[in-house]
């Protein structure tokens, strides 16, 4: 069995929130329960807690059997759409290869900074519509994490 610790930063921290956050729902309701009877609160936070704890149960097995693929380069361009709530994200590869992806507006991410971008592996068809194809692999997307800047040394290796 992997350890926990051995996991990609991003993705443990989302694997983490995910069970926090059923859990802090949970404790809320309890507190609403107790202070004013209320039992639906008490049902509600129940469901959150359990379908909080289901995805994560499902996250981590996703993670400790390695079902996630990784894309790691430079951002070479942003292109944000004021429309829709994603922004189309230019990667640049360590060979040369250039890729795009569609990701979270809100997603902090700077022209020239380097980046490892994690998706859970899917067998999804692409419909060539970048608007279609970011509504089908929304759930896809796991978390990103910025990588330290590659530097090259005096006899031009890559440190």
């Amino acid at each position: 069995m992997t350890n926990r610790m051995d996991y990609p930063a991003p993705l443990r921290h989302k694997l983490m929130l995910t069970v926090l956050l059923g859990i802090a729902c949970f404790l809320i309701g309890f507190a609403v329960f107790l202070f004013w009877k209320d039992q639906t609160t008490l049902l509600l936070s129940l469901a959150v807690l359990t379908m909080s704890i289901g995805k994560g149960i499902s996250f981590n097995r996703i993670i400790a059997a390695g079902e996630y693929e990784v894309v790691e380069g430079t951002c070479t361009a942003i292109w944000p759409n004021p429309i829709r709530k994603y922004q189309k994200i230019k990667i640049l590869d360590s060979d040369g290869n250039e890729c795009s992806l569609l990701l979270n507006k809100h997603s902090k991410i700077k022209v020239g900074s380097r980046y490892c971008f994690y998706f859970k592996e899917t067998d999804r068809i692409t419909l060539g519509s970048s608007f279609f194809d970011s509504a089908m692999n929304a759930d896809c997307f796991l978390g990103f994490e910025e990588l330290p800047a590659i530097t090259e040394d005096t006899s031009g290796n890559e440190v």
